[in-house]
C-alpha cells in the first residue's frame, strides 16, 4: 500500500469539497504514478471537472510529468493550468 498526501489548490479545492487528504493506493508501490493518482482523484471526486490529462501536478514541490513514479509518503499539489493548457506533453 502506497499513502500519499493530496492537496487540492484553487477550483480543485472547490470542486473536491475540500484542501487536503491522504489517499491510500494498493498495489504495487513502484508503478504508481502521478498520472494513475491523477485518474483516482478524478474517480473519487466526479466534480473535479478538469480532463485529468489537463491537470498540473507537483510532487514534494516540483513540478513533475504525469509518469513520474510516486513514493509512499510523497505530497501532491493538483494545480489547474494557469494559462489554459497542460504544463508537460
Amino acid at each position: 500500500m502506497l499513502n500519499v498526501r493530496v492537496l487540492y489548490f484553487a477550483t480543485y479545492r472547490e470542486q473536491a469539497g475540500i484542501g487536503c487528504e491522504t489517499i491510500n493506493i494498493e498495489g504495487n508501490n513502484d508503478s504508481v504514478t502521478l498520472g494513475g493518482l491523477i485518474n483516482m482523484v478524478c474517480d473519487i471526486h466526479p466534480r473535479i471537472l478538469a480532463s485529468p490529462e489537463r491537470i498540473v501536478g507537483a510532487v514534494n514541490e516540483e513540478y513533475r510529468e504525469h509518469s513520474h513514479v510516486l513514493k509512499e509518503g510523497d505530497t501532491v499539489a493538483l494545480i489547474p493550468p494557469v494559462s489554459g493548457g497542460s504544463q508537460f506533453k
